[in-house]
């Protein structure tokens, strides 16, 4: 993957409703992301350092989201069948975002770009922090080719990216939001209103220190 061509991404605004399932119990958590800098994921290495990524996952639709957080169980692809997972109680929130710098990595003129494909941004990641000698396939390991671009994308100085679109593993035909939560600028926001209290939770820019 061609790392150095982060920076000729094209970006653009971001202005709609997406979603994130959680369990009811953490609504008032549900946009958080400190914790998130330590956890490794499909487009964050999760490391305690100074470069660390807040992450915040969106989903396209209500089905993208429950497959991504395992609420439901199966395939969502033509012919194969899927369904409930029983053993919890899922929260679907619509989520507004408006951001002002978002790439697109759903566009296969960006795979292009960084030397890419669908296949790869949809494969597994997770075993290259599992495998070691006592394992029949002992490499590779380290970061994940889409660990290493979410922290490239992230550590853009001269072009800072708020966001990018991103093929789901879960349902390949599909998209998900990823949000740098320490790349919102000034004037961008991610909102989500409780509908039955009003109540919001905002995130916005952070603010220096």
């Amino acid at each position: 993957m061609n790392l150095n061509a982060c920076s000729s991404l094209i970006t653009g605004p971001e202005n709609r409703v997406w979603y994130r399932a959680i369990h009811p119990r953490h609504w008032q958590q549900a946009l958080a992301t400190a914790h998130t800098g330590l956890i490794p994921s499909r487009y964050n290495p999760g490391t305690a350092t100074k470069q660390a990524l807040e992450v915040l996952y969106l989903a396209e639709d209500h089905n993208v989201a429950l497959f991504e957080v395992g609420a439901l169980l199966g395939s969502p692809l033509p012919g194969s069948h899927y369904l409930p997972n029983p053993r919890h109680t899922w929260l679907i929130l619509n989520v507004q975002v408006t951001l002002q710098a978002v790439a697109d990595l759903t566009l296969v003129t960006e795979h292009n770009k960084l030397g890419t494909t669908a296949q790869e941004l949809t494969g597994d990641w997770r075993c290259y922090g599992l495998r070691n000698a006592s394992v029949s396939v002992s490499l590779p390991t380290g970061l994940a080719p889409t660990q290493a671009l979410g922290q490239a994308i992230h550590n853009l100085k001269k072009k800072k990216t708020e966001a990018f679109r991103s093929i789901s593993a879960r349902v390949p035909t599909h998209m998900n939001l990823v949000v740098f939560r320490n790349r919102l600028r000034g004037g961008s926001t991610i909102v989500y209103t409780n509908p039955n209290t009003g109540e919001k939770l905002v995130l916005g820019p952070k603010k220096p220190g």
